[in-house]
């Protein structure tokens, strides 16, 4: 028998909220039965339905680093243009968007990759990873990230340092993310061996997950987004402001549906949640 699927899972796959879902129930844009009163989504016609937008020369395709706050961002700028543009998001890593930017499998890619050399975000390593005049980078957002404790700060962590204690648990990101590889640099930078952090090897592929994980105790801080402190009513250690950017192909870089994109982004239709800045939000860097 046919998966299907609930409005709820649907919202989540398509990044949008659920009254958009039934949005496009009304319209008859999406594939649905209903069965008892309630509407069901068959997952395979879901799934080619979700193909064959991704192909339409309107909708974008992008990859990269998990933010809570593109879905945010990509569902207003879904909403503003009528649906008629979908921005269609796989939250892979930093360092996987890019891959897969290079190989052709996405059009965008959403990162954040600090060089210890230089000081600077993603630029020193898309110059080493990507031909030159393969792509073009834009400023989404400036972010910041620090150290997420539980409130009050029961166990006074303050720095890095303080993470090779030998009652305190951390919480890491999944290899490759860009928050995982700038958590390497900083212990690195301070002389401490991975083994030297409880919990160095306890993985979670997201911002949200390490609030949850400080939040219910399983860990007692992890590296993560002021953003995400401010939604778990955590104490936030801030360390470092990064440039948030996406790197576009070269070849759509012309087209009206990316300038379109862009003039949504330049616009700072929305108040920046806590932790972000939208200062430089559209800024062309290369």
């Amino acid at each position: 028998m046919e998966e299907l699927l609930t409005t709820k899972e649907v919202a989540r796959l398509l990044r949008l909220n659920e009254k958009k879902v039934y949005q496009l129930i009304q319209e008859g844009e999406i594939p649905h039965i209903k069965i008892g009163g309630k509407w069901l989504f068959p997952k395979n016609d879901l799934l080619k339905w979700v193909r064959e937008r991704t192909e339409r020369e309107k909708d974008l395709f992008f990859g990269g680093s998990d933010d809570p706050l593109l879905n945010k961002f990509f569902a207003a700028y879904s909403e503003f243009k009528g649906f008629e543009t979908i921005v269609f998001y796989s939250a892979i890593g930093s360092e996987a968007g890019i891959i897969f930017l290079s190989k052709g499998k996405v059009q965008g890619a959403c990162c954040h990759l600090y060089d210890p050399e230089t000081g600077e975000y993603n630029t020193p390593f898309l110059k080493r990873r990507l031909s030159t005049n393969s792509f073009r980078v834009v400023t989404l957002w400036h972010r910041r990230q620090g150290l997420l404790v539980k409130k009050g700060n029961p166990l006074s962590i303050k720095t890095i340092r303080d993470l090779a204690k030998p009652k305190v648990k951390f919480v890491n990101r999944n290899a490759h993310s860009g928050t995982r590889i700038l958590f390497d640099t900083l212990i690195k930078k301070e002389g401490i061996a991975p083994d030297e952090i409880q919990g160095y090897y306890q993985e979670v592929n997201s911002h949200i997950e390490v609030g949850i994980k400080v939040f219910s105790g399983e860990a007692d801080v992890g590296l993560g987004l002021e953003y995400v402190a401010h939604l778990f009513a955590l104490d936030f250690i801030p360390l470092i402001e990064e440039r948030f950017d996406l790197v576009i192909s070269e070849e759509i870089w012309e087209t009206k549906k990316v300038k379109d994109f862009l003039s949504f982004l330049s616009s700072k239709s929305f108040l920046p949640p806590p932790g972000y800045s939208f200062r430089e939000s559209g800024k062309i860097i290369l």
